[in-house]
């Protein structure tokens, strides 16, 4: 049986070192809360126009 090359443990792959927390970016961000705002928006007119 052949002996197995030993590898560099330094070099590793860097698709390995994508681990962590989940955090969303900024832009996801700004973009959650101007959706957030448009549909309470979308609601306070509804509302504002039913009572007229």
């Amino acid at each position: 049986m052949p002996i197995r090359k030993i590898r560099n443990p330094l070099a590793r792959l860097p698709i390995l070192h994508k681990g962590g927390v989940h955090i969303k970016t900024k832009a996801n961000q700004r973009n959650q809360a101007k959706r957030v705002i448009k549909t309470a928006l979308k609601e306070w007119k509804n509302e504002s126009s039913a009572t007229e």
